[in-house]
């Protein structure tokens, strides 16, 4: 007898098909999942530029400044935009220096509103999380010349280098002389120098953020990164040797009579070219040609014609120096190379050329300069 041919159960298709689907389903929520984790390192890895703002406070919640920075990392680059605590923002009365503990998240809506695009990520750092990240580093070194703000209400500080704890590096960059315009100006600088400092020192001393510092400083800092995005940018901090160009936001000194005091009254406009201006600046290439620098070099000695020979030196690499002369002292055992402008590339070569004498970030914007060299030992044994 022939029997008709059995026809397979249709139920383990189904079962097949329903696998498959929450096979799918499930790929579908991890990669969800890890977009937002992995999403740094995926701009780490391309063209795409990282946005980062970062507010700094004291713990009595006085606002003292924010920088805004664009890193681009295939170029190893960062533009750090500097906001004045005096700025305020078109038709509005109050400072960011006024509005206290409420200034970072009006700096925020008004930096996208007027760069049209969302800050991808935010950091408040308190005074607490400030000294305890410059404390984690072994402290900041820190050079001091006739100039620089080195009395405060705390120190009085002789010049010369100091390797500045969390407390001492925060009395820096809080004193204020007075409530001047010119006084904030002047405390702004100091503020870049150390901020500068700071990330250079992510690069030199990185066997000090260890991964467990790492994630103690992301859960304490105020911030929006995930853990994997802090990780992953700490990281490449720490690899790579980023050069860096300073600015600030522009505003308008106007006075308030009834106030007695000026604010920086910031133009939507303005900022706006101002920035796009200078973020171009950075990423070009004329950013790091020599012959638009402007380096003095200064005799640190007693001895005749080091400046000169520094000069000479300066310009076979390229670099074009304006003026020679002396020191306001003359008894530098050692050279030193002070960062005027913000323009990291300019010292890196100079520190090159002279056998990798230390930079320290003294930036003056007043004096025209991109660099001060100071010459404190004979490198070719020069003669008089």
């Amino acid at each position: 007898m022939i029997q008709e041919p059995t026809h397979p159960s249709k139920k383990p298709v189904y079962l097949l098909i329903a696998a498959g689907g929450f096979l799918v389903l499930a790929l579908l929520i991890l990669s969800l999942k890890n977009r937002g984790n992995f999403y740094v390192d995926q701009k780490l890895s391309s063209s795409k530029k990282i946005s980062i703002l970062v507010h700094i406070l004291s713990d009595s919640e006085k606002y003292l400044f924010s920088f805004y920075s664009e890193l681009y990392p295939q170029e190893k680059k960062a533009a750090l935009f500097f906001v004045n605590p005096l700025t305020s923002f078109e038709d509005e009365e109050k400072s960011l220096e006024e509005r206290g503990n409420s200034a970072p998240g009006h700096l925020e809506s008004s930096l996208e509103d007027i760069l049209d695009h969302s800050i991808q990520y935010k950091l408040t750092i308190s005074e607490t999380n400030f000294k305890d990240l410059i404390n984690l580093l072994g402290g900041l070194e820190v050079f001091f010349e006739p100039k620089s703000s080195r009395i405060t209400d705390r120190y009085e500080r002789k010049e010369k280098v100091y390797n500045l704890d969390g407390e001492d590096c925060f009395d820096v960059i809080s004193h204020l002389e007075d409530k001047k315009t010119l006084s904030y100006f002047r405390r702004l600088e100091t503020q870049e120098s150390v901020i500068l400092t700071l990330l250079e020192s992510l690069h030199l001393k990185k066997d000090f953020l260890t991964k467990q510092r790492v994630t103690l400083l992301h859960e304490r800092i105020e911030n929006n990164f995930s853990a994997k995005d802090w990780e992953s940018l700490i990281d490449f901090l720490k690899k790579e040797k980023i050069q860096y160009g300073v600015s600030e936001l522009p505003g308008e000194p106007i006075g308030r009579p009834k106030k007695k005091d000026e604010i920086l009254k910031a133009k939507k406009d303005t900022v706006k070219v101002a920035f796009t201006k200078f973020s171009s600046d950075v990423r070009s290439i004329y950013f790091s040609d020599g012959e638009r620098a402007r380096i003095e070099v200064l005799n640190g000695t007693a001895k005749n014609g080091l400046a000169r020979y520094g000069k000479a030196l300066l310009n076979d690499k390229g670099l074009k120096v304006l003026t020679v002369d002396n020191a306001w002292e003359n008894n530098f055992t050692t050279s030193v190379i002070l960062n005027r402008s913000g323009n990291t590339q300019y010292t890196d070569s100079i520190s090159e050329t002279f056998q990798g004498r230390k930079v320290f970030y003294a930036l003056r914007k007043d004096l025209g300069l991109d660099a001060t060299v100071v010459l404190g030992e004979d490198f070719q044994g020069t003669k008089e």
